[in-house]
């Protein structure tokens, strides 16, 4: 329970108590000494009586009102207001998107029947084969479309400000088809979905615009990609946990060591003024593949984020136990990147996985027990970082060999941690 505390000096009554009571014996005083007549005396008496009186009870409220406590919200209620309809950073709302096909009095309807909520990221709006109890309209952020297919997830669309979520609700349908989930902070209005029945019954033209948000959806469009990511050459991150699927692991050792990668990463991605939560991810299981936009340059992927990284890494294997150790390979590429409806493709891909794969690599990371084994491609290695950039030496990287399946290639590997200066391979 909140309570609001008296800000540390007296009230006003009692600063009155304290004021009038000596200028009101003053007076009693004054009036008998120039008039000398007991009525006066009496008067001045009466005086002295009811100031102070009225001072101290008026200090008394002051108190009782400062001890008072604030009231709290009832149980389950939504503390955060019903958002107005803003605007995405990008401008207006697109016209083909639901929110922006309504008219301002279908939305002001709308908003009645509905409550604002800001997700996190990573944040689930609703998961495959649940109860769908709601409608939800993205106002502003980006969420991904999946389902699951075996351990892995499937991206079927991107969502972003505008759309609307959980349409299935609408057309009384009483499980979810797949998992929509943030790609970062995302602003939304949340309709239960009796209500939002009862929002088209009064309002038959959005009824129309939704069947043909359905329609589009389920034959040509799978979603908007998130602006500034499919132009030009992305930078590629692949990681790769050492001895992941090792038997002095169990899964609980396993997601402690995955939970702790991507802590890390985020961290280090943070250091170089990169939100983590807005670059795709794929999680591999044993490793992660990360896409920076061509937006981003290369050099604040290498630094300082790489610094960072294996900072953290050396703090968390000092406390952790054996099995719970993060040793970390990771790969760096860059060039052109295609997303489509089943994922992302690309040779910078492929060969940032070569990379990470290695035998090389994977030798001498086995071999120094280094916590972080990073390997550039010679791009990397002759745009970025031969120039030591920041927190980068040049100097700690030594060239090795790749050969994987049909590959030959070169590249520049360093090693962090444990007796791990690199010699050329």
């Amino acid at each position: 329970m909140r309570t609001r505390r008296n800000g540390g000096r007296a009230g006003p009554g009692l600063l009155s108590a304290q004021v009038t009571t000596p200028v009101t014996l003053f007076g009693v005083v004054l009036g008998y000494g120039l008039d000398g007549s007991p009525g006066a005396a009496v008067v001045g008496v009466l005086a002295f009586l009811s100031l102070p009186a009225a001072a101290l009870t008026n200090a008394v409220v002051q108190y009782l009102r400062a001890g008072a406590p604030e009231p709290e919200p009832a149980p389950g209620t939504d503390i955060v207001a019903a958002p107005r309809p803003m605007e995405p950073a990008g401008g207006r709302y697109a016209e083909t998107t639901f929110w922006g096909a309504l008219a301002p009095d279908e939305r002001r309807a709308l908003l009645a029947r509905g409550r604002g909520h800001v997700y996190g990221k990573e944040d689930a709006l609703c998961e495959e084969g649940g109860p769908a109890h709601e409608a939800i309209v993205i106002l502003d952020g980006w969420t991904r479309v999946w389902v699951r297919e075996g351990i892995d997830q499937r991206i079927l669309a991107f969502r972003g400000p505008g759309e609307l979520v959980g349409e299935r609700a609408a057309l009384l349908v009483r499980d979810r088809s797949a998992t929509v989930t943030t790609e970062g902070d995302v602003a939304a209005l949340r309709v239960p979905a009796e209500a939002f029945a009862g929002f088209l019954a009064e309002h038959p033209r959005v009824r129309a615009v939704l069947e043909r948000q359905v329609y589009r959806r389920q034959t040509e469009d799978r979603g908007p990609a998130p602006p500034d990511w499919t132009n030009g050459n992305c930078s590629v991150l692949v990681t790769d946990i050492t001895g992941f699927g090792s038997p002095r692991r169990t899964d609980a050792d396993r997601r402690v060591v995955v939970e702790a990668m991507y802590e890390r990463l985020d961290a280090a991605f943070a250091a170089s003024g990169i939100d983590f939560s807005r670059l795709y991810q794929e999680d591999r299981g044993d490793g992660a593949l990360i896409v920076v936009p061509p937006t981003i340059p290369t050099e604040r992927v290498v630094d300082p984020m790489l610094a960072h990284l294996a900072a953290s890494l050396r703090r968390h294997n000092r406390c952790a136990a054996d099995a719970t150790r993060l040793r970390l390979r990771a790969a760096l590429h860059v060039g052109p990147v295609q997303r489509g409806d089943r994922g992302v493709s690309g040779i910078a891909i492929i060969t940032a996985r070569r990379l990470v794969d290695a035998p090389a690599v994977k030798r001498r990371a086995a071999e120094t027990g280094a916590d972080l084994a990073f390997v550039a491609s010679d791009f990397v290695y002759d745009s970025v970082i031969r120039s030591g950039p920041g927190l980068v030496d040049p100097g700690r990287y030594a060239r090795v060999r790749v050969r994987v399946k049909e590959a030959r290639l070169s590249a520049w590997l360093t090693l962090e941690g444990g007796a791990s200066w690199p010699q050329a391979m």
